[in-house]
């Protein structure tokens, strides 16, 4: 088995985390990271400021990450702190310290993972301790904290005054935004190996889109979680459990009424949202969510191999294979650029028309583990050991 990954999780009643060269069983299995690629920069990324959440998530496996809007930018660490920053200089709005609250006693430490999700005025982050939580955006106040029936490593989503989480079990489950208190629950079977994360979901017309780690993509009613269809994009094969892991493991991108995923050992596919219909599969492998730009979608896969492909046809439209085995996160466009980030915390800008590389950044030699999140014209990005760093987005050439 060549497949190298650090997410892997046996969900059962212990969890544990497969990591190295334990997995594999021969030297020839061993894969081996690729160099730094070498390129002469075209393009020179600015940082307009840097500031600190504390610990950051450490070594831990989490898709904490920021969010932003006019009045601020919402950071949180693995140990319960939260922070609001101002979007354009860096100035510490207000913050909040969770890690000495008493439904923590219990456990490690806070264990804040997936989010934070932002609502108007609220601010939701899940938990590995099984809690959800709601704090006001503008004082950093608790609102709300509930538990749910399993960990909430994904990050939340909102619509229509319900927060929905689909938790580590498999189930998912939607919460009143401004209680907390629990309107339905939606139980899914899990395999005995998964991924050790869960998809985040997404909402559009009045549907929840979600992957499972089944390998299935499936769609709820958002109003009383009501499933509507659920169709394979990837089926398990192998003589090993190992071998048999499909998880729909990333966040579902919608637009115009298609839905487009990847799963673990199984395809990109488009499928018609209302009909459940699949329009078209093309065979890739890959936990990180991707991205949509006019006709394009841009993808790393499971080696760290980064592809733009015809949102239309499923057609590839370039392959870049220099990142080879370096755990790149995730795709963020930013203009006329595309940016991943890698675990030895290099930020790689690529042009988006050919896969070449403009430009790398080295931010934090503990490492990147989620795609920066962008508004504006910011790029803001969290890294392992804390930092909080916003990068000026691109000037869009327009001809």
């Amino acid at each position: 088995m060549k497949k190298w990954f650090k997410r892997i999780a046996v969900i059962s009643s212990a969890t544990f985390l497969l990591t190295g060269c334990s997995l594999f069983s021969s030297e020839d299995d061993v894969v081996i990271m690729a160099d730094l690629p070498d390129f002469e920069a075209t393009y020179k990324p600015q940082t307009a400021w840097q500031q600190s959440i504390g610990n950051g998530v450490d070594k831990y496996y989490s898709q904490l990450q920021p969010v932003a809007d006019e009045q601020g930018v919402y950071v949180a660490s693995r140990d319960g702190r939260v922070k609001a920053f101002a979007p354009t200089s860096g100035k510490l709005l207000w913050e909040t310290d969770f890690r000495d609250d008493p439904s923590n006693q219990l456990n490690r430490s806070a264990r804040f993972s997936g989010g934070i999700t932002l609502a108007t005025d609220t601010l939701f982050i899940g938990t590995e301790n099984a809690q959800v939580l709601a704090f006001d955006k503008n004082s950093g106040k608790l609102k709300w904290l509930v538990k749910v029936s399993g960990e909430v490593v994904a990050q939340p989503v909102y619509e229509n005054g319900k927060v929905v989480v689909h938790t580590t079990r498999g189930d998912l489950i939607a919460l009143d935004s401004a209680t907390g208190e629990e309107i339905w629950t939606l139980t899914n079977k899990q395999p005995k190996l998964t991924l050790r994360s869960s998809a985040t979901p997404s909402i559009s017309q009045g549907g929840v889109v979600y992957g499972r780690a089944d390998g299935f993509v499936a769609v709820a009613l958002l109003e009383d979680g009501r499933p509507l269809w659920q169709l394979p994009v990837a089926r398990p094969y192998g003589a090993t459990e190992l071998d048999r892991m499909v998880d729909a493991d990333m966040k579902p991108v919608i637009n115009n009424g298609v839905i487009y995923t990847l799963a673990y050992n199984g395809n990109l596919v488009a499928i018609d949202l209302l009909k459940g219909q699949q329009l078209w599969a093309r065979k890739y492998s890959g936990y990180s969510d991707i991205a949509l730009s006019g006709n394009t979608l841009y993808l790393s896969d499971y080696r760290g191999y980064i592809f733009a492909v015809d949102r239309n046809s499923g057609e590839e439209l370039w392959v870049n294979d220099q990142l080879s085995y370096r755990n790149v996160t995730g795709v963020t466009v930013a203009n006329e650029y595309i940016v991943v980030g890698d675990g030895e915390g290099y930020l790689h800008w690529i042009n988006r028309d050919n896969g070449l590389f403009v430009a790398q950044q080295h931010l934090d030699s503990d490492g990147l583990y989620m795609q920066p999140f962008t508004s504006d014209g910011y790029l803001y990005l969290q890294t392992r050991s804390g930092k909080i760093i916003a990068i000026e987005k691109p000037s869009l050439n327009v001809e």
